[in-house]
């Protein structure tokens, strides 16, 4: 018998001289109260909104694809304009124009 008492009065075990049990420090320590603010909850509820809208305009920018290029209006005139027998890459040559 004096096994299973030396077992259940180890270190640790058991109930503390006192008779009433112990609770761990952090167990014992009050904690401050904390309050919240209708105002607090109101800001935090209007930044939740300002990031949603940011994250639907990304989304819609992302849905509506690049931009197509702008076409050139009809009335500016190029210099250079490509001849018909003009590779893709081949730059066209250039003369000066003539003083008249």
């Amino acid at each position: 018998m004096t096994h299973l008492h030396s077992v259940r009065g180890g270190v640790g075990g058991g109930r503390p001289q006192g008779g009433k049990p112990q609770l761990p420090a952090f167990c014992r320590t009050r904690r401050p109260t904390t309050t919240v603010y209708v105002s607090n909850l109101r800001d935090l509820y209007r930044l939740l909104l300002l990031v949603l809208v940011f994250q639907l305009s990304t989304l819609l920018l992302v849905i509506a694809g690049p931009v197509p290029p702008r076409l050139p209006s009809v009335g500016t005139n190029t210099v250079f304009r490509p001849d018909a027998g003009t590779a893709a890459g081949e730059v066209p040559p250039v003369t000066p124009l003539s003083d008249r």
